[in-house]
């Protein structure tokens, strides 16, 4: 299995994987092992991929070696349109199927930051302000529900998160597919993101391990404030009840 969470943020871009990669033979799993689904690639990129690993790669080298188009063509989905039209071609005269490959690229067009779903048969999709979040893989059935709350309780009436508040809600996410799916996906958890530097310039990064961990010490922080509010819930629950004065019948006795 596998699961890939992106984020279109109002500063920039996140993408997040788990670490699991499962070789197939004529289309049966023959094992499991570790390995990184997102990366940093030419042009200030992120990719990420679920699915076929060998066609994943290919998909890596084409966007690697056409990020010069990204800042050439009219609009931010003619890139993923030409990306999707030489990678068809070329995945046809090999006779790869390009079902079997999803996969984000986000990359910078004048000076806004883009992320481009592939999905189905490489089909490009754009996330917007309204539409600013999405997963691919096999975990995906996880981590789409997962998401909607998260959002719905740290992004308030709908707005985009920023870069750090991504970051945070994509290793939640990630971490919680890896938690209710044992055996399919597994950590480490990598992500990389589209961000301001300190100059104001769009760059491309990998979040190192302990970055990581910060978050999902956060994630745990959440967790426990959530533990105490139960708590408090709780303890207070009866002596609140118990000082309550009875209802009041409309003829001024007791109900």
């Amino acid at each position: 299995m596998t699961v890939v969470v992106a984020f279109l943020c109002t500063d920039g871009v996140v993408v997040a994987a788990d670490s699991m990669l499962t070789p197939s033979m004529g289309g049966q799993g023959v094992g499991h092992h570790k390995g990184r689904k997102v990366c940093r690639v030419d042009g200030d990129q992120i990719f990420a991929f679920a699915g076929d690993q060998g066609l994943g790669a290919r998909f890596q080298i084409m966007a690697g070696g056409s990020h010069a188009l990204a800042g050439q063509v009219g609009h931010p989905i003619d890139y993923g349109i030409a990306l999707t039209t030489s990678l068809t071609q070329q995945f046809h005269n090999t006779g790869a199927n390009p079902a079997t490959v999803n996969a984000v690229v986000a990359f910078q067009h004048g000076a806004d930051s883009h992320c481009c779903m592939f999905e189905g048969a490489i089909q490009p999709r754009l996330l917007d302000i309204h539409h600013f979040y999405a997963a691919l893989g096999s975990g995906k059935l996880s981590a789409d529900p997962f998401l909607r709350y998260l959002v719905d309780v740290f992004c308030p009436g709908g707005a985009q998160p920023t870069v750090r508040m991504a970051t945070f809600l994509s290793a939640w996410a990630i971490q919680h597919v890896i938690d209710t799916n044992p055996g399919g996906v597994a950590g480490p958890i990598r992500m990389s993101v589209i961000e301001r530097n300190a100059g104001g310039n769009a760059v491309a990064r990998d979040i190192p391990s302990d970055e990581i961990d910060q978050h999902l010490q956060a994630m745990e922080d959440a967790v426990q404030s959530l533990r105490d509010w139960a708590q408090a819930l709780h303890n207070a629950g009866p002596q609140a009840r118990d000082a309550e004065p009875p209802p009041q019948a409309p003829n001024g006795g007791q109900a």
